[in-house]
């Protein structure tokens, strides 16, 4: 009889566990807010509230995002987007090293997380380290394709600049996917009726 029981809880546990996973799964990110105070909480929904905190608070990052933070972090420890949320504390906080390592580690973690990209391009822009910056433009358009005019522009102001202008000719001498469309584009730029 006890190894009935056993076998028959050992049943109970294993559906529970695969139930709250199911659950937790679909409400990580239409729900967080019960996915979160689910037992145990999720990271998923953890990193999702802190989002969402920082967001309806115009990019404010207060304690409690800051707690919410920490807690995604140690509860998916190899996530990318919690340490690119922890790289937008320290860059708030003024702490532009730290900022830089935790958004590359980001990067690193999840290569698709376009928000990693896109801040490690324009620091890598106002740090002068301009073919990095380039490296991270390409990978940014093709994760987000609509960022192309905003990169493009970025990459045409970089090379009327005497520090930048060699790393621009030496990326497109490479030809990267994105050669092509940026010269047509900046071929529309120099025509006065352009509309773009």
């Amino acid at each position: 009889m006890t190894a009935r029981a056993l076998l028959i809880a050992l049943v109970l546990a294993g559906m529970w566990v695969s139930l709250r996973a199911a659950v937790t799964t679909q409400h990580d990110a239409e729900r967080p807010e019960a996915s979160a105070w689910a037992a145990p909480r999720s990271g998923n929904a953890m990193l999702a509230l802190a989002a969402q905190r920082i967001v309806a608070q115009d990019g404010a990052i207060d304690g409690e995002a800051r707690t919410l933070i920490a807690d995604a972090m140690a509860r998916v420890p190899a996530a990318g987007q919690p340490l690119a949320l922890a790289g937008l504390v320290a860059s708030a906080e003024g702490d532009l090293p730290r900022a830089t390592r935790l958004m590359e580690a980001a990067r690193h973690r999840a290569p698709r997380f376009g928000l990693a990209r896109n801040w490690l391009l324009n620091t890598y822009v106002r740090a002068g380290r301009h073919d990095d910056a380039l490296a991270e433009a390409g990978a940014l358009m093709r994760l987000a394709p609509e960022t192309r005019p905003q990169v493009y522009a970025l990459v045409r102001a970089m090379s009327a600049r005497a520090d930048a202008a060699p790393a621009v000719r030496r990326a497109l001498a490479r030809k990267p996917d994105w050669a092509e469309s940026y010269a047509a584009w900046a071929r529309a730029q120099e025509r006065p009726d352009s509309a773009t």
